[in-house]
C-alpha cells in the first residue's frame, strides 16, 4: 500500500496566504486590515506549527497532527514573535482534502 503524498509546508502556506486574502475583507475591521496593509510588508509573517488542542472544540473530526498544520498570519514584533495575530487556519496536509478551518482576530 502506497502512502498519499502530503502537501508541502510551503505549498500549505500559499494555499493559506490565499484563503486569507480572498476572505479578510469579511471576516477583519477596516482598521485591521488598514493595519495588515500598512505593515505586512516589513512585518508580517506566517508561521507553522503543529494544530493547537483547541481546534478539536471546532471539528466533527479527530485532529492528527500528522495529517493537519497550524497556519498563522499576522504581524511580528520585535522579538520575533507575533505581536498581532489575524487569523489561525488549520489546514490538512492531504492534497485531497482542500477544507480549511480559520479563526479570525475579533474585531
Amino acid at each position: 500500500m502506497q502512502d498519499t503524498p502530503q502537501l508541502s509546508t510551503d505549498e500549505l502556506l500559499d494555499h493559506a496566504y490565499e484563503i486569507f486574502l480572498e476572505l479578510a475583507a469579511d471576516n477583519l475591521s477596516q482598521e485591521q486590515i488598514a493595519l495588515f496593509n500598512a505593515e505586512f510588508e516589513t512585518r508580517g509573517a506566517l508561521g507553522d506549527s503543529e494544530p493547537d488542542a483547541d481546534w478539536q472544540e471546532y471539528l466533527d473530526f479527530d485532529l492528527d497532527p500528522a495529517r493537519h498544520v497550524e497556519i498563522c498570519i499576522g504581524l511580528l514584533g520585535e522579538d520575533e514573535e507575533f505581536d498581532t495575530l489575524f487569523a489561525r487556519l488549520l489546514m490538512s496536509r492531504d492534497p485531497e482534502d482542500r477544507h480549511c478551518q480559520i479563526q479570525w482576530q475579533e474585531r
